[in-house]
């Protein structure tokens, strides 16, 4: 027996590199483009939430994700930081939750391609300018996995 869960998509197509001057700093302003980057999509995602009148978002992040988010926070920022596996933002409107947080990201893409899913390639939209950070730490972290195979566990 399947289940099906039917979600309401909602698709949202703006410039998230290339920010107006509408008082947001833009890419060219900002140390970590990556970070600028995920910013922008974040705000536009509350955004849409909030016109749906939605009070919970929930992100696809993986351990992987969070990993090496973790690394390009140690390495670009000197922090020891990585995101929240669920917080409420700041205008104390919307939830934010991240179910897979424990989940590697090759156990999803198994999953999604046993049942037939699309799985969307990394979708950067700086990386035809800038360095492909993400794509480096996760290579440095498959490389330090095959010395430490518990390294995720």
């Amino acid at each position: 027996m399947q289940m099906f869960i039917l979600i309401k998509c909602v698709i949202v197509r703006e410039a998230v590199v290339s920010t107006q001057s509408t008082g947001e700093e833009t890419a060219e302003q900002i140390s970590s483009i990556c970070s600028y980057c995920s910013r922008m999509k974040r705000g536009r995602i509350y955004a849409a939430a909030r016109r749906q009148g939605y009070n919970v978002v929930a992100m696809g992040q993986h351990l992987d994700d969070l990993s090496e988010s973790f690394f390009m926070s140690v390495f670009h920022n000197g922090l020891l930081r990585t995101m929240k596996a669920h917080y409420t933002v700041t205008e104390q409107d919307l939830r934010v939750i991240r179910p897979l947080i424990y989940v590697r990201e090759r156990d999803l893409r198994s999953f999604a391609e046993s049942r037939a899913l699309p799985v969307i390639a990394e979708n950067c939209p700086a990386c035809f300018e800038e360095p492909k950070e993400r794509h480096r730490v996760k290579q440095l972290l498959a490389q330090q996995e095959l010395l430490f195979p518990r390294l995720a566990t």
